[in-house]
């Protein structure tokens, strides 16, 4: 599995505004081929910049993804990363 790690300023700081984005984002995102899980939120030391971290199945996809928001989001920093381990919480 691989990753799209992205980075955008402009997120408002009305929590209604910025879920209404975050939302907004989350629709668009996982109507991607290979989305698998995604999360979307604000910078705890700078609430105008914006977090998402998107789960998709190859990195093709992923690349696909990438390409996709970069085209049509200004001023989003992504970075791709292959998951080489998923560990989850204690039971």
């Amino acid at each position: 599995m691989w990753m799209v790690i992205g980075e955008q300023r402009g997120t408002s700081s009305d929590p209604e505004e910025r879920s209404a984005q975050f939302t907004h984002m989350a629709e668009v995102t996982r109507q991607s081929p290979g989305f698998v899980r995604g999360w979307w939120g604000a910078d705890d030391d700078d609430l105008g910049l914006s977090h998402a971290l998107v789960v998709l199945d190859t990195l093709d996809n992923a690349r696909a993804l990438k390409r996709m928001v970069e085209e049509n989001v200004i001023g989003v920093r992504l970075r791709l990363m292959e998951i080489g381990l998923e560990v989850d919480g204690a039971s």
